[in-house]
Formats: C-alpha cells, structure tokens, sequence
C-alpha cells in the first residue's frame, strides 16, 4: 500500500495534469472562436464584392438594352441603389441580396472621351458585419 507521501505526490501531479488540460483546452477554445469570426467577416466582404459586380453589371446590361431610359438615361451622371426593399422609383430591388449586404451605391458618370463615348460605371457595396 502507497505511503501517505506518495499519495500527496501523485495528486498534485493529477492536479497538474487536469489544470494544463484546461488551460490548453480553453487556448484552443479562443482560436477556434477567432478563426470562425474572421471566416464570417471574410464571407461578409466577398458577398458585398460580388453584389458590387452584380450592380455593375446590372447598370452595363440595362444601359445596353435602353429598355427603361427614364432610371437608366443614356447621358448624365446619376448613382442609382440596389437594395432588397427601397422606396425610390429608380431603385433596384433586388430580393436576394445577402442579409449582410445593406444597399448597393451604382454610379453612371457622363459618357468619356473613350471608345465611342463609353461611360465609367462604378458600385459600392454597404455591408454590415455582425458578429454570430
């Protein structure tokens, strides 16, 4: 049978192994939490990336087609908004943007001195970050 001594011994070397298991466990805990954080961030900012394009698109696919001239005229700078409910008459509605995409800001700037009088479309995509 063990001696008192030995049993003290082999408790605190129990007590040691229990308190670095926790320790570790809650260091691994902290990453695991950081690293899914940052994958939603880094999905937020790829889904307004793509919805800026898509708002760039729409604006290139509209303009060629002149089939609504009165929100999409073909000379003038104007910025129109793509969002999943809007109120203005010109805005896009666009129902199946992501819940992390707030609106789309599309720009049609004044037709250049480009090839045949080509115009800059820019997008800017408002996206909201909330952490899960």
């Amino acid at each position: 049978m063990p001696s008192f001594d030995k049993k003290a011994a082999i408790l605190f070397i129990v007590i040691g192994v229990v308190m670095v298991v926790a320790l570790l466990s809650v260091a691994i805990l902290r990453i695991v939490s950081n690293h899914s954080r940052l994958t939603h961030h880094s999905v937020s900012r790829i889904q307004a990336q793509y919805a800026a394009k898509s708002g760039v698109i729409y604006a290139m696919d509209k303009l060629r087609r002149n089939d609504d001239a009165t929100c999409w005229p073909a000379t003038g700078t104007y910025t129109r908004r793509m969002c999943r409910s809007c109120a203005d008459s010109c805005a896009v509605i666009e129902l199946t943007l992501p819940i992390s995409i707030d609106h789309v800001d599309i720009t049609v700037d004044e037709p250049g001195d480009g090839i045949s009088g080509t115009r800059k479309i820019s997008a800017t995509a408002t996206f909201t970050y909330d952490t899960p």
